[in-house]
């Protein structure tokens, strides 16, 4: 008889699944200090769980903690690059790029965060979405950041799927006319490596722009 209530017993890792799919359900609610909580009650009961990593990182950067949020997606990238599981590394990195995107000074958890990236040897098709990611989501900051580094980068990467139509819309990479040769070379960079001239737009500014790069 004990030995049949004893496999109803949750173990922790249960508890931990729990707590992180409430995480989940409050974050889509627009709850994130509830949600990082529950995402921190989550890795109470199973310090290994990747997901709550990245369910607590999220939510911090909804709350604008973006030196807890580098934290707890550097935390959770380095767990999950020790296992098996490759289908969320690409997440991870991206939380981590993210959550510095709009920042002026990046917070001391960025530099042990970024120079584990660079060394951990991460392959061309996690690179590849990655930047395609951070393309879609507007954070061509991070992009620069990226093109700083790119002899770190596999030879072989291509972003096929990246589209330069958002990086002509962000005003603010312009509003310095030093920066202005920073995204020229990150535009160069970029259609190297196989996105499409035709993804500029379809203004008569970008018109022009495809001209000139043709």
């Amino acid at each position: 008889m004990l030995s049949c209530l004893m496999q109803w017993v949750p173990c922790s890792r249960d508890i931990a699944v729990l707590h992180c799919n409430k995480s989940a359900a409050l974050y889509s609610l627009g709850k994130w200090r509830e949600a990082l909580l529950t995402a921190y009650e989550s890795l109470r009961w199973d310090p290994e769980y990747v997901k709550a990593y990245y369910r607590a990182g999220n939510s911090l950067l909804m709350l604008s903690d973006s030196y807890e949020a580098v934290s707890m997606f550097h935390r959770g990238l380095i767990l999950l690059n020790m296992s098996a599981d490759r289908t969320q590394v690409a997440d991870f990195i991206v939380g981590i790029f993210t959550s510095v995107n709009d920042e002026r000074v990046f917070p001391a958890t960025f530099t042990p965060a970024y120079n584990y990236i660079f060394s951990a040897g991460f392959d061309a098709l996690i690179w590849q979405t990655v930047i395609e990611r951070l393309g879609q989501k507007g954070k061509w900051r991070s992009c620069l950041l990226l093109l700083s580094e790119k002899k770190e980068l596999p030879p072989d990467l291509r972003v096929s799927q990246l589209s330069l139509k958002g990086l002509f819309e962000t005003s603010e990479l312009y509003v310095h006319g030093d920066k202005m040769q920073e995204v020229v070379e990150l535009v160069k960079w970029l259609i190297s490596i196989g996105a499409k001239v035709e993804t500029i737009g379809m203004y008569l500014l970008h018109a022009v722009m495809r001209l000139c790069i043709r």
